[in-house]
């Protein structure tokens, strides 16, 4: 979690309690009062929601009076988005009331994961998947940190055909088509048990595409299943390679199984600390 007012930037001790609460106090001496207060924070647990909390309380005195801007990009408990089963609670709007109460003047958010979490937080900024896409498509693609590998991947329209991986991805992926002239579109279904998360089937409606290259577009991978599985039903379709883009690569079940199935994997937002070098952060 960074803390910045214009080019400083304000550090700030944190520590947990025994009984397991969070404590931060700021490290700042005095800062320009004419410039904004920003906070961009990578939110992986739920501590780390308490944590942006107190750091927004923390910051409030310390600049009172000033409006502050947030930049969350993966916002928390966006994938709750409705209420499947009964007794189910409706975890984003949780977490929408929790940033709203705190008025930034700004929240931005890198491809939330659906239109929902745009409808519940106030003053929100969404940069939407297809202005990560394109950078995918241009030879000044610089990769961040990862283990060092060959030059990265860059991609050419005219030799990409994209994929939605579900019904739910088939508007984003059609705005990074109309985005960057791609006329070739796949759409995919995938069958899940909405009690165990388990993914039943997948399908993938396309004839062979020749020696083009397959590029899966999606906002978050977590175990990776649904890639793996759309994989194999793809590799039969392409004499070309596939590869795939996420906006927030989570990698809970690592990374080997993907790069059995996958040439290659972009991602703006990684968890991870490091990774392979066929995974590119952009």
């Amino acid at each position: 979690m960074r803390i910045t007012v214009g080019n400083a930037q304000i550090v700030y001790d944190k520590r947990i309690f025994s009984g397991g609460e969070v404590h931060v106090a700021l490290q700042a001496g005095p800062i320009n009062s004419d410039l904004t207060p920003r906070i961009y924070a990578n939110v992986r647990s739920s501590n780390d929601v308490m944590e942006l909390l107190l750091v927004t309380e923390a910051l409030k005195a310390y600049v009172p009076g000033k409006q502050i801007e947030l930049t969350l990009p993966y916002f928390p408990y966006a994938r709750q988005d409705r209420r499947m089963n009964p007794g189910e609670a409706l975890s984003v709007k949780v977490m929408a009331d929790l940033i709203n109460l705190q008025q930034y003047s700004q929240v931005t958010v890198w491809d939330p994961h659906s239109d929902v979490t745009a409808a519940l937080v106030n003053n929100i900024k969404v940069i939407p998947q297809k202005d990560f896409v394109r950078r995918l498509f241009s030879p000044k693609l610089t990769p961040v940190g990862g283990v060092a590998g060959p030059a990265p991947i860059w991609l050419k329209p005219e030799q990409t055909v994209l994929v939605s991986p579900d019904a739910g991805a088939l508007k984003k992926t059609g705005e990074s088509a109309i985005s960057l002239g791609i006329e070739q579109l796949v759409r995919a279904d995938k069958i899940r048990n909405t009690k165990t998360g388990e993914i039943t089937g997948t399908v993938a409606y396309t004839d062979h595409v020749g020696d083009k290259n397959f590029l899966i577009l999606d906002d978050i991978l977590d175990g990776g299943r649904t890639f793996i599985e759309l994989a194999k039903a793809l590799r039969p379709k392409t004499s070309g390679k596939i590869y795939l883009y996420v906006t927030h690569g989570i990698f809970s079940s690592g990374f080997d199984t993907l790069l059995d199935h996958i040439d290659g994997i972009f991602v703006a937002n990684m968890f991870p600390s490091t990774w392979p070098a066929r995974i590119v952060q952009i």
